[in-house]
């Protein structure tokens, strides 16, 4: 039987090697929800890119043409669209599918959607210094951003239930059980010049339910796409702040929050 002094030793030295792991750009890219493939939504699929170095996205694109960069660029305000869902794929896990058949999960794609909306813009009005107002309707002074929803994939809260109740039986190894029950957001965005329709940038990205110790939001069937769909606004709002080469933070794969 292990002594408490080893029990504590266990529980100190784990949370700094996740954090030690997680201070490597790679090792947090490599344990990272991986790319979703494109939907239509995006216009130059060929040309969005990795550049992860450097910003928050699995994949960016900017236009090469200066002329359009330039006129972007003087606009002061932006308009945040309402977010499509035309292009939101189907549920993939079969043990959220049967939650979701059974009634125990909500499929609340439209509400997520007008949260995603909302929280863009909360972004852009709590920092001071930010580089846009944002404008309730598209205007000569403004950019627009487009977002789609393409894949929501809920958090299963009976099988978090089930697989942290097995840690205390089996072990470590019931952590496996999360590949069953975890689920992931993604979206695609664009944005034009309101005024001529220029397409200035696109971006993807893929956020699934983040490594912890212990969180509520394993309990939460849309807890994980909440805390990504903050993180995305945060990035984007600084995104447009950023110089050119300067690196934007992405979000760790994993958390010490429980919240």
């Amino acid at each position: 039987m292990r002594s408490p002094r080893g029990v504590l030793r266990v529980v100190l030295v784990v949370p700094l090697l996740v954090l030690c792991l997680a201070s490597c750009r790679s090792t947090n890219q490599l344990l990272k929800a991986r790319p979703v493939a494109l939907s239509p939504f995006v216009e130059h699929p060929q040309l969005l890119q990795d550049h992860r170095e450097h910003v928050p996205f699995h994949r960016l694109w900017v236009t090469a043409d200066s002329g359009a960069r330039a006129r972007a660029a003087q606009k002061t305000e932006i308009y945040i669209a309402p977010v499509t869902l035309r292009y939101l794929r189907p549920l993939k896990k079969p043990l959220v599918r049967k939650e979701v058949a059974a009634g125990s999960i909500d499929r609340r794609e439209a509400e997520m959607a007008r949260q995603l909306r909302s929280t863009f813009a909360q972004a852009f009005g709590e920092v001071p210094p930010s580089r846009y107002y944002v404008s309730p309707e598209p205007n000569a002074r403004s950019v627009t951003l487009e977002l789609a929803l393409v894949e929501l994939n809920p958090t299963s809260p009976k099988g978090n239930a089930v697989k942290t109740a097995a840690k205390f039986v089996v072990g470590p190894l019931a952590s496996l059980g999360g590949m069953f029950t975890k689920g992931n957001v993604a979206i695609e965005g664009k944005i034009r010049n309101s005024s001529t329709r220029e397409l200035i940038a696109e971006f993807a990205d893929n956020e699934a339910d983040r490594m912890t110790l212990y969180t509520l939001r394993d309990f939460r069937p849309y807890g994980h796409a909440e805390y990504a769909m903050r993180s995305w606004a945060e990035q984007f709002e600084r995104f447009t702040r950023a110089s050119y080469g300067d690196n934007i933070g992405d979000t760790a794969f994993f958390t010490l929050d429980p919240r």
